[in-house]
């Protein structure tokens, strides 16, 4: 069983994700880490790592990187291929 269920606010505050006061430190980290990974990897430093070594082991950092690259290439896949068109997805 999960430990957190995400709610409608965790979704609808993830472009303020450094100020809202409903994430914990660690959620601060998991969405850094997406944004990073998508738009800026190469700022993933070991600086970056030391923060989030804090709250997340170097396995759990890695699945999570590994679930966060999965998503994004799934993501430019369907993009390219004009899949979210064709087979629109209703959250």
């Amino acid at each position: 069983m999960a430990q957190h269920q995400l709610t409608e606010d965790d979704y609808a505050h993830v472009a303020d994700w450094a100020t809202w006061p409903g994430y914990s430190e660690a959620d601060r980290i998991a969405i850094e880490y997406a944004e990073k990974f998508a738009i800026d990897h190469l700022s993933l430093d070991d600086a970056w790592f030391a923060r989030a070594r804090q709250h997340f082991t170097d396995e759990q950092l890695h699945g999570m990187g590994l679930m966060i690259g999965c998503w994004i290439a799934g993501g430019r896949l369907q993009t390219i291929f004009d899949v979210h068109l064709s087979c629109p997805l209703v959250l």
